[in-house]
């Protein structure tokens, strides 16, 4: 039974030998139109039919998994790149606050390149809390050479005077305080009169008559009178003039080009000797 089956194999195996020999040898002695050739092109086009319908119904899957695959792989490059982010927008701001100081710095150091005065470059540690007294606390105290009454400046103009020094620190009383006073000048005119601080932070400018002419953005300056503040200081510029038939004097609304709010550093004007007028001294 097994001899049978093995010599029915063997049989097998030579037709099929013989068959493939027989067909080769028609395949290339007919021409491409003969019958073995159109049955390879039919069979080769039906191949690719299937094969194109079997890829296009297999594709959406295949893309599905490849993008599922790929989920996690995006969602860590997603983490580096927030965080790339977040580090380059620190470095922007930390560049940019780089820029602001060093434009800050080129400022007072061509203020103090101007100034005829000496000097003294301190830097803002504190501020008032309230609205009732606006002072500066600075850096730099009697061991630095600061005395009481010496006056405050930065580039854009006057912003104070000393009215309580510590071995290591001064206070600043700024000029928009409303115990403030600061005997100041027209540039045009001449006429003098009191920039005063107000309770809501503004300046005002009393005691100037009333038939002065006085035009607005007209530069106002110390006038030196007092002895505390140096003549010729700039203050500000004129930004509004009232007056009614019943007051006795202009009101002259000041714009400073200081910003108090944000001052950083400051110079103390230390080669003026201060002289308080003995009617103050008795008032202390």
């Amino acid at each position: 039974m097994r001899l049978r089956r093995g010599g029915l194999n063997k049989l097998t195996l030579i037709i099929l030998i013989f068959a493939s020999i027989l067909i080769l040898t028609f395949y290339f002695r007919e021409t491409n139109e003969g019958i073995l050739h159109k049955t390879q092109v039919f069979a080769t086009n039906s191949l690719a039919s299937i094969q194109s319908g079997i890829s296009k119904t297999v594709s959406p899957f295949h893309n599905t998994w490849k993008h599922v695959t790929n989920i996690g792989h995006l969602s860590s490059e997603n983490e580096r790149l927030k965080d790339e982010v977040v580090n380059l927008k620190q470095q922007i701001i930390t560049m940019q606050a780089m820029e602001k100081e060093n434009e800050r710095l080129r400022k007072l150091v061509g203020f103090k390149e101007k100034t005829h005065y000496s000097t003294l470059l301190a830097r803002v540690i504190g501020r008032s809390s309230n609205n009732l007294q606006l002072t500066l606390t600075i850096n730099k105290g009697s061991k630095d050479g600061v005395s009481k009454n010496m006056p405050v400046v930065v580039g854009e103009g006057l912003v104070g005077q000393i009215i309580m020094v510590s071995p290591n620190a001064a206070q600043v009383q700024l000029i928009t305080d409303r115990r403030s006073g600061v005997a100041a000048q027209l540039l045009n005119s001449g006429e003098t009169g009191v920039v005063e601080g107000q309770a809501t932070g503004r300046l005002v400018m009393n005691y100037v008559a009333k038939n002065v002419e006085v035009n607005k953005n007209e530069p106002i300056l110390t006038s030196g009178v007092g002895s505390i503040f140096p003549k010729g200081l700039f203050i500000g510029t004129v930004s509004e003039v009232k007056e009614t038939p019943y007051d006795l004097y202009k009101n002259i609304q000041v714009k400073s080009y200081v910003n108090f709010s944000n001052l950083e550093e400051v110079f103390v004007i230390t080669d003026i000797v201060p002289v308080v007028p003995p009617l103050l001294e008795e008032g202390d």
